[in-house]
């Protein structure tokens, strides 16, 4: 199965939003959501996708899961090639890890343009919050 993530922050921080949505076989939708985050960076608010995703793949049994985001930091960090030195981004990928235990992960980092889904599903948060 395949995932995509996105945050989004208006000001950095400011207020934010994640988006994230799980594809099937046949690429279609499986889940998806849009969750307002309150004031955070834009790296936390990636960060919070990516555990969304990870949280929605597990209630839904998934085994192998290709996420995919366009946060060359998150994506990097998560996959372990990047060191973390900021100790919040750090505890927010200590629980990216553990909801994905047990599950077999692959991150990949796509262009902006190949996640546009999760990145409306992250300004719709925003948006709907704002009404």
């Amino acid at each position: 199965m395949t995932g995509y993530f996105d945050g989004a922050s208006r000001g950095n921080p400011g207020e934010a939003g994640a988006g994230a949505w799980l594809a099937g076989e046949d690429g279609g939708v499986v889940w998806e959501t849009a969750a307002y985050l309150g004031k955070k960076t834009n790296n936390e608010a990636e960060y919070n996708a990516a555990i969304l995703l990870l949280k929605a793949a597990r209630e839904r049994g998934v085994t192998k899961l290709l996420v995919r985001g366009d946060s060359k930091l998150v994506v990097s960090q998560l996959s372990k090639q990047w060191k973390i030195n900021l100790p919040h981004l750090r505890e927010l990928a200590r629980e990216a890890w553990s909801v994905a235990e047990g599950m077999e992960v692959t991150y990949e980092w796509v262009p902006r343009a190949q996640n546009k889904r999760a990145d409306e599903l992250s300004n719709e948060a925003i948006d709907g919050a704002a009404r």
